[in-house]
């Protein structure tokens, strides 16, 4: 199927596709290389550790270098790293440093996300070849909406940024569909084969994207239905079906042990990573980085972070009403086009909104679902020329989104800044509070001819977690608290997390309140935010903080735009002083 059909769509497409790589590779280096990624950090450490094996002996055995020794992700991520810093090394000396790993990373991030705008572009013109009213013009128009709204999501362009699963797992997910149409479609063997490399590799980079055999057996159900083989019975559609989808998942299970191969030799760490990442994703397991999601609502808060700071609104809102509007309707009509976008979306949509851990990165997936919906429904209103100004306004306010969203990469990290704050105006041998489970800030930076580091500072780690919560912890958390000269809060990690469980933390969350009342003696010194302040607004229980409903995730702000406090100990309680102030 020739897709472009002509030279206007041809330099549409191109246009999209530049806007699209632009917004992701400015800022690429946001960190300024410090890795402040957890996740893109521990991928980084897995492939620098990764070697080469003496002997097929230790090839084949757990010990091998090249075994990640890590399950929480797929191994074709650190692989795929691997291998490309291993060529680019021989052909741009930059890459021989390993420092400069984040660079390639990213840079392979992007890519893999540019390549998801054009597949939702193809999905597109598959779908709806001649859209709406309009026949063939339409068809086009929805094509290069699509890729446009893909294009443009806030979420994609962040998350293309750092080098983690998620933009390699909506690329994969995005290529299954497409090559499951190609099936629904008449595609021949090629495209059966392509569509088992297709689900390996998905299940290479991350495991959950098992649920993606309920669109290779719908491919072949879907396609045993057409032509000739409706005539026959049920049975035998079902037994025609069956056959082709055997060859196809055998050549995913082969793809998915070929780059993945330790899942077998080295089965007993993987199962218990892969068994451990469950029991936190559904919060059997309790872990500090998780505790922010105390309270949240299953489902609704993600629909809710997606459409405020994902998509942002009115775009956030349309693609929500879209996917209910696509299931109505083939409730009604059984839409195949509807079933096919439907059977990833609603299976992946139950089984993440219902986790206990709501990162917003786990709607990436879905977002290019969203915006085909999105795009279906505005096709659905039969829009006329009159309709075109919304349609404009909407790409408009995406655009303006997006352009604010990327002045956080015009600045310097918050932490950098911090840093040079800090090694200016904190005499060395000062004592600093900093937070467990945070940055430790200062940062090592080169000054005016000198290398500064943290080990100049006398530093105090708060360890605001522990439990239980009483007396005995607090008396140690003032005694450091009086010794201390500055307290820095990173982020908002533990302060956001921490008060969300006030019967957990009756005295932690008394503390913050206090704090940042001015009540316990510290006064604030210096705050450091990074690009438009409305982008990452003040979460409580920090005075004037946004109403609950507008408070961004907390995966979406710490990252790349934190917001930084420095408090000074103005008064210098003491620790007698201090408890009495916390009862």
């Amino acid at each position: 199927m020739n897709l472009l059909k002509s030279k206007r769509e041809v330099a549409a497409l191109f246009l999209i596709l530049a806007i699209s790589l632009a917004s992701r590779l400015y800022g690429l280096n946001w960190d300024s290389g410090y890795w402040l990624h957890p996740d893109e950090r521990q991928i980084y450490f897995v492939t620098l550790g990764l070697g080469w094996p003496n002997s097929l002996a230790e090839a084949l055995s757990p010990e091998s270098p090249l075994n990640p020794g890590f399950f929480a992700y797929g191994s074709f991520p650190f692989y795929l790293l691997k291998a490309s810093a291993t060529l680019a090394a021989f052909l741009w000396p930059l890459f021989k440093d390993p420092d400069n790993l984040h660079l390639l990373g990213r840079l392979l991030a992007a890519s893999f996300d540019l390549g998801t705008v054009y597949l939702t572009y193809c999905l597109a013109r598959k779908l709806w070849p001649s859209a709406g009213t309009g026949g063939e013009r339409n068809g086009r128009l929805s094509g290069l909406l699509a890729a446009t709204l893909a294009g443009l999501a806030v979420l994609s362009v962040q998350l293309s940024h750092f080098y983690t699963t998620d933009p390699l797992l909506t690329f994969f997910v995005m290529l299954v569909l497409n090559l499951s149409l190609d099936i629904i479609q008449g595609g021949g063997r090629w495209s059966q084969v392509a569509l088992g490399m297709a689900f390996g590799l998905a299940l290479a980079t991350k495991v959950s994207t098992f649920l993606l055999v309920l669109l290779v057996f719908a491919a072949y159900g879907m396609r045993s239905t057409k032509g000739e083989e409706q005539e026959a019975g049920y049975r035998t559609q079902v037994w025609t079906a069956a056959q082709s989808v055997v060859p196809t998942l055998a050549v995913a299970g082969l793809v998915f042990v070929v780059v993945q191969p330790y899942v077998l030799i080295d089965w007993k760490t993987f199962l218990a990573h892969t068994i451990r990442e469950s029991q936190i994703a559904w919060g059997a397991l309790d872990v500090p980085y998780t505790r922010q999601y105390a309270g949240t609502l299953p489902y609704l808060y993600s629909i809710r972070q997606t459409a405020l700071w994902g998509l942002g609104l009115p775009l956030g809102l349309i693609v929500w009403i879209g996917l209910g509007v696509a299931l109505v309707r083939w409730l009604r009509r059984g839409r195949s086009s509807d079933a096919l976008l439907l059977l990833w979306a609603g299976p992946y949509l139950l089984l993440t909104g219902a986790f206990y851990s709501r990162y917003l990165r786990y709607m990436l997936p879905l977002l290019p679902i969203l915006c085909l919906v999105a795009v279906q429904l505005l096709a659905s209103l039969k829009i006329r020329r009159a309709a075109y100004a919304g349609l404009g306004l909407l790409i408009t306010l995406s655009s303006v989104y997006l352009i604010a969203f990327a002045g956080i990469y015009a600045e310097p990290h918050s932490w950098v800044t911090a840093s040079e704050w800090i090694y200016r105006e904190i005499p060395a041998g000062s004592t600093l509070a900093v937070e467990d489970w945070d940055v430790a800030l200062p940062l090592p930076l080169d000054m005016e001819g000198q290398h500064r580091r943290i080990e100049e500072y006398d530093v105090q780690t708060l360890f605001l977690y522990n439990e239980p919560d009483d007396s005995a912890k607090w008396s140690s958390l003032a005694s450091q608290l009086a010794e201390s000269d500055y307290l820095i809060l990173a982020s908002r990690r533990v302060y956001g997390s921490v008060p969300r469980s006030e019967d957990r933390y009756p005295l932690a969350t008394r503390y913050y309140e206090r704090l940042f009342a001015g009540e316990l003696g510290f006064e604030l010194a210096h705050t450091f935010t990074r690009g438009p302040a409305w982008l990452n607004p003040r979460f409580p229980p920090l005075p004037n903080s946004a109403p609950a409903w507008l408070q961004p995730d907390e995966s979406f702000v710490v990252y790349d735009h934190p917001r930084t406090l420095i408090l000074r100990n103005a008064e210098g309680l003491s620790v007698d002083e201090l408890l009495q102030r916390l009862q």
